[in-house]
C-alpha cells in the first residue's frame, strides 16, 4: 500500500491551513483597526468553485501517478474560513473541499473516477493548538478495481510545547 498521495496531501492541507493562519494573522493590524478595534473577532470566508488538479495525489494502492504526473482533475468546491480575535493570538481556521475527481493512472492506464471530501481545522491560543483532519474517498476505475479510503488525523500540542496527542488512522481497500 503506498500513502505518498494521501499523507502528501495530508501534508499540502497542514501547510495551506498553516498558510490560511498566517494569512489572516497578516491581515490583522488592517482588519483590527477597520473592522473590530475594540478587540472583537475577524472573520473572513473565502469560496473557491471550479476545475483545478492536485498534483500530489498519487494512487495510494500501486504508488503511480495520475494524468502525466499533473494529479487528480477535480471540479467541486473549497471553503476556507478564518476567524482570530484582534487582541489575542487566538485563531481558527478551517477548510472543507469536495467534488468529484477523474484521473488516468499512468502506471497501469485504469481511469479513476469518484467522490472526494477533505475536511481540516486548526486551533491555537495561549494555552494549546491543535489540528485535524479527515479524507474520504470512493473511486471506481474503468476496468472495474476500485479505491474507497478514509483517514482521521489529529494533533495537539499543550502550553508546553508538548505533543500530548498525535494519531492517523486510515482505511483503504484496493479492489
Amino acid at each position: 500500500m503506498y500513502k505518498k498521495g494521501l499523507l502528501g496531501r495530508k501534508a499540502k492541507l497542514a501547510g495551506a491551513a498553516v498558510l490560511l493562519t498566517a494569512g489572516g494573522l497578516a491581515m490583522w493590524p488592517a482588519a483590527a483597526f477597520a473592522a473590530s478595534p475594540n478587540g472583537q473577532t475577524v472573520t473572513e470566508t473565502n469560496h473557491v468553485h471550479g476545475v483545478f488538479y492536485e498534483p500530489e495525489a498519487t494512487n495510494p494502492c500501486n504508488g503511480d501517478t495520475f494524468n502525466g504526473g499533473q494529479g487528480l482533475q477535480f471540479t467541486g468546491n473549497l471553503v476556507n474560513h478564518v476567524t482570530f480575535f484582534t487582541n489575542s493570538d487566538e485563531v481558527w481556521a478551517t477548510f472543507t473541499e469536495t467534488g468529484k475527481v477523474v484521473g488516468t493512472d499512468d502506471g497501469t492506464g485504469v481511469t479513476y473516477s469518484g467522490q472526494v471530501t477533505v475536511w481540516g481545522n486548526f486551533n491555537m491560543n495561549e494555552r494549546n493548538q491543535n489540528s485535524a483532519f479527515t479524507l474520504t474517498a470512493r473511486l471506481s476505475g474503468s476496468d472495474g478495481s476500485s479505491i474507497t479510503a478514509h483517514e482521521t488525523t489529529v494533533f495537539v500540542n499543550n502550553g508546553n510545547g508538548d505533543i500530548t496527542v498525535d494519531f492517523t488512522k486510515l482505511n483503504l481497500t484496493c479492489g
